[in-house]
């Protein structure tokens, strides 16, 4: 079988015990018969265990049984529930497999763009993989010609359709980190320094209480809270702008949310984005804050 078809299979068994919670193999090929993938055919046991330990392996998930039921479930589930690799590679390779079931449709089907320079991701992968600092040129949109910079790379993000790759230094304290956007960098290549990561390194910790990749522009996080007008406070339920968020109040055409975050550039960016449907209620000097750059675009406007 061609490689396209097995991983189609990979992901819809993973979806399939996903939901289900707990599944037999009867009842997985009570479903599978369904599928056009299954061609009439069940998946037979020794085939089953083969797709397991492939999926395992390629993904990391990993699909156990409780021998006192014969069921099936997947025993590591909270990969596919947090901001991981693993729930971002299935949800990208699922929409993947259900478009192109659909390529008679393709020129109804809008995707947003996410440029990135493939052999620029797999040299950064790489050299993470033999923990290895790389060196490039870097040209922030101000400057007028681009600068070498020697990085040590701990992990990589996705944001706003921009890949960045962050720099630790642990000379620069209280946070070490630096992120470099794919789009900037030119002359890429590993050095021959090595580097090693604390133990307690954590990627996620990173940004935890940041809203995009700005994490060195303010001090610290802080309680901030926002009322959100009209259908805008279903957009922020639906779509939480950070894991911090919880309803604080509710009125009649409000909700008020309140979040522990980094005020940031990309924050503050993404609240003047809402215009008059949110407001900032606290603190004060935030609401000023926010107050200001609206009164700053008001004055675009004079003339």
């Amino acid at each position: 079988m061609k490689t396209p078809a097995l991983f189609k299979e990979y992901i819809w068994l993973v979806n399939t015990i996903y939901h289900a919670r707990t599944i037999t193999l009867s009842e997985i090929n009570e479903l599978w018969m369904k599928t056009e993938m299954s061609g009439g055919v069940e998946i037979s046991r020794h085939t089953f265990i083969r797709h397991k330990n492939a999926i395992e392996e390629t993904f990391g998930i990993d699909i156990e049984c409780d021998r006192k039921t014969n069921r099936y479930y997947i025993d590591n589930i909270r990969v596919l529930r947090d901001n991981s690799i693993q729930q971002w590679m299935l949800s990208t390779l699922t929409v993947s497999n259900i478009i192109s079931e659909s390529l008679s449709l393709q020129s109804n089907i809008l995707l947003e763009n996410v440029p990135v320079e493939s052999s620029l991701l797999e040299t950064i992968l790489n050299a993470m993989k033999l923990k290895r600092c790389i060196a490039f040129f870097y040209q922030k949109y101000n400057d007028a010609h681009p600068t070498e910079r020697l990085v040590t790379p701990c992990c990589i993000k996705l944001f706003r359709q921009r890949w960045y790759v962050i720099d630790y230094n642990r000379q620069i304290a209280p946070r070490p980190f630096k992120p470099y956007a794919f789009d900037r960098i030119s002359k890429l290549r590993i050095t021959d320094q090595s580097y090693e990561l604390p133990l307690d390194f954590c990627a996620d910790d990173i940004f935890a209480d940041s809203f995009g990749i700005f994490i060195g522009d303010v001090e610290s996080p802080q309680h901030i809270v926002i009322r959100a007008f009209g259908n805008e406070r279903y957009y922020i339920r639906d779509l939480p702008l950070h894991h911090s968020q919880e309803v604080v109040k509710e009125g009649e055409d409000y909700t008020d949310y309140k979040f522990f975050i980094r005020p940031s550039t990309d924050f503050v960016a993404e609240l003047l984005s809402k215009g008059d449907r949110i407001e900032v209620l606290a603190p004060d000097s935030f609401r000023i804050r926010i107050c200001e750059e609206h009164l700053r675009a008001t004055k675009r406007y004079e003339k």
